[in-house]
């Protein structure tokens, strides 16, 4: 089956995409606006790399073209937090996908508890595990209209969950418990994992059975 994005609706190469690219982490996103802290959940995130450490996140527009407070708060205050959903938030994640008024804090909605943050004015989600505080380093905007803003952060400041993280900063990925999103109100946890080590040149390889 063949299929050209060109001939399609953007709902439906939608659709493909997101069916396709999973599970996808979750950037929930705290932003400082004119009235009220913004908290906004995205999936089209991930790592960009590091030295220094970099991430990625993706904003699209509302269904009537206007930009989504997330991007409107970055452009005036190019700080934000970004925070790891795990199982324990999820469904005070999903409440901040709800399309509140600017003026109406999703934190309050959600029920989250707001921490200071050290290095940006932004604040973080207490009960958030992991919590990356991060300057805006660009925002890119693509596609017809400018509908897609992607936005580039350094992440200046990493907080965890106690028991987390060990000596020698590995990330424990069961007690950090994350979720994932899948297609449409779909998500999954990681509770299933295998292991595969690197291989090298000359080396028989070896498949799973």
């Amino acid at each position: 089956m063949d299929i050209d994005p060109a001939a399609l609706e953007e709902r439906d190469q939608y659709k493909l995409i997101t069916g396709s690219i999973l599970p996808r982490p979750i950037a929930l996103v705290t932003t400082l606006g004119p009235d009220c802290v913004n908290a906004a959940p995205f999936s089209l995130f991930n790592l960009v790399g590091t030295s220094p450490p970099m991430l990625i996140f993706s904003v699209c527009n509302q269904g009537n073209g206007s930009e989504k407070d997330t991007i409107r708060n970055l452009r005036r205050l190019p700080e934000c937090v970004v925070h790891i959903c795990s199982s324990a938030i999820a469904e005070r994640m999903n409440v901040c996908a709800t399309d509140f008024p600017a003026d109406v804090s999703e934190f309050d909605m959600a029920g989250f508890t707001a921490l200071a943050s050290h290095k940006v004015r932004p604040p973080r989600i207490k009960e958030a595990p992991v919590q990356m505080e991060c300057r805006v380093i660009r925002i890119l905007d693509f596609g017809s209209e400018h509908h897609n803003h992607v936005v580039f952060g350094e992440v200046v400041l990493f907080h965890f969950h106690d028991g987390i993280v060990n000596e020698r900063y590995y990330v424990d990925i069961l007690k950090l418990d994350p979720i994932g999103k899948l297609a449409g109100p779909l998500y999954t946890r990681v509770s299933d994992t295998f292991r595969m080590e690197r291989q090298f040149l000359g080396e028989k390889p070896v498949l799973l059975t």
